[in-house]
C-alpha cells in the first residue's frame, strides 16, 4: 500500500505529538507514532501509556490507511526538508519505505491495530476555560512543581475547580505557587485533580500553539482531557492527597514590606554571581528602611542595597536565591508586597499589591 503526504501536512502535527515519545520504552511500539488517514484528515497519535496526544491536519486525499512508524526517525528525516516536498510511504507488513526526492529509507513498523490507547473517558465534568488565562495560570505556577520527588503528588500541578473559580497550585515542599481565575463553572461539587509534570509541559506547548479563544477541559476521577483546535491531550492523574496549601499562607501581615520589583530582581541577579552552588543561599537583612543583600562563595562575595517602604524593623533571613528570582520574573507589577516570617508566620509570601491572582510562598533556609 502506498500513500503520499507533503512535509507541511506531516511536520506540524508530528511536532505537536513527538514530546510524549521517550527514547527508552518498555514496549517498542510506544516509540512509534500512529498515522491515520481518513475523511480528508491526517491524524497522528503518540502515547507512553500515561499521556496520549492526538493532532490532526486536513489533507487532500481520499485514501484510508493506518500505520505506525518510529517517531524520532521520521521527524529527523523530514524536519529539514522544504514544506512542499512530497513524501511517499510504501507500507508493507513489517517494513515501511520512505522516498523523498532522491533519498530512500527503510524503517520497521508494527501492526497499527496493536497501537495502545488510553481508555475512553466517561462520567467526566466538562468546563470551558479562556485559553490565554489557562496558559498564564499554568506558566505562572508550574515552575514550582517538584521533580522526581519521592512524594509523587508533588511532581505535578494541583487543579481545583468549583462553581465560581479555578485554582492552580504547585509546590516542591520548599516553595509554593498559587494562581486563580474567577469564572462560573457548571459543577455540582468541587473537583480536584493532580496533573503529572510531563503532561503539564505538553499541555503548555499545546496552549501556546492553539489559536482558539476557549478550550474544553474534561475532569474525571482518573483522567484529564483537553480539547483544543485539532489537538487532544489525555493524561492519567497522580493518585494522592495534595498538601493543604492554605496552611502555609501567612496569617499575620504586620511584617509586610513594599519593594520595587525590578530593583529587587536586579540586585538578586547580581548577588547570584557569588552564591554557593551547594546551598544557593542569599542573606537578606532588613534595617532602617533598607534591604541589604549578601551572598558569598569561594570566588568572592557581593553586597547590594535597595530602599524599601513600610518597614523599620530589623530582620535577618536567608532564602534560596533562585526561588526568589523565579518569582520576581513571574510578577509584573512595579512594586511587590513581601510578607517576611515573624509572629505566627513561618514562611515568606510575595504578591502584587491589590491583586491576589498569584501568590508565592518561599520557606526560609539556614546558611
Amino acid at each position: 500500500m502506498n500513500t503520499q503526504l507533503t512535509v507541511k501536512e506531516l511536520l506540524e502535527p508530528l511536532q505537536t505529538v513527538i514530546g510524549v515519545v521517550e527514547k527508552k520504552q518498555t514496549l517498542p511500539i510506544l516509540s512509534h507514532v500512529l498515522i491515520q488517514l481518513k475523511n480528508n484528515q491526517l491524524t497522528l497519535t503518540t502515547t507512553d501509556m500515561e499521556i496520549e496526544i492526538r493532532a490532526s491536519h486536513p489533507v487532500q486525499t481520499q485514501e484510508e490507511v493506518s500505520f505506525t512508524i518510529y517517531a524520532k526517525d521520521l521527524i529527523d528525516i523530514i524536519r529539514k526538508l522544504p514544506d512542499t516536498t512530497i513524501i511517499e510511504f510504501i507500507i508493507e507488513e513489517s517494513k515501511i519505505y520512505i522516498k523523498t526526492n532522491k533519498n530512500s529509507f527503510e524503517l520497521n513498523t508494527f501492526n497499527h491495530q496493536d497501537f495502545p490507547s488510553l481508555p475512553k473517558i466517561e462520567n467526566s465534568d466538562v468546563i470551558k476555560v479562556n485559553r490565554q488565562q489557562l496558559k498564564e495560570l499554568i506558566e505562572n505556577t508550574s515552575f514550582s512543581m517538584g521533580n522526581q520527588d519521592i512524594r509523587a503528588y508533588l511532581n505535578g500541578l494541583y487543579i481545583e475547580v468549583n462553581q465560581n473559580k479555578i485554582t492552580v497550585v504547585a509546590t516542591d515542599g520548599h516553595r509554593l505557587s498559587i494562581g486563580e481565575i474567577t469564572q462560573t463553572n457548571n459543577l455540582s461539587e468541587k473537583k480536584t485533580v493532580i496533573l503529572p509534570r510531563k503532561a503539564v509541559l505538553e499541555l503548555t506547548k499545546i496552549l501556546n500553539k492553539s489559536e482558539h479563544a476557549e478550550v474544553d477541559i474534561h475532569l474525571s476521577n482518573n483522567y484529564f482531557y483537553l480539547d483544543s483546535d485539532d489537538t487532544t491531550i489525555i493524561s492519567r492523574l497522580i493518585d494522592g492527597n495534595f498538601p493543604n496549601y492554605s496552611q502555609v499562607l501567612p496569617t499575620d501581615f504586620e511584617n509586610t514590606i513594599v519593594i520595587d520589583r525590578l530593583e529587587f530582581l536586579n540586585s538578586l541577579q547580581q548577588a547570584s554571581i557569588f552564591v554557593e552552588e551547594r546551598t544557593k543561599g542569599v542573606k537578606l537583612v532588613f534595617k532602617e528602611s533598607q534591604l541589604n543583600i549578601f551572598s558569598h562563595s569561594e570566588r568572592g562575595q557581593a553586597k547590594t542595597q535597595i530602599s524599601i517602604k513600610n518597614f523599620d524593623k530589623e530582620i535577618e533571613i536567608a532564602f534560596n536565591i533562585h526561588y526568589l528570582i523565579s518569582i520576581l520574573e513571574k510578577l509584573t507589577t512595579d512594586e511587590i508586597n513581601m510578607v517576611v516570617p515573624g509572629g505566627e508566620n513561618q514562611s515568606c509570601m510575595l504578591s502584587s499589591p491589590d491583586d491576589e491572582t498569584y501568590q508565592y510562598v518561599v520557606m526560609p533556609m539556614r546558611i
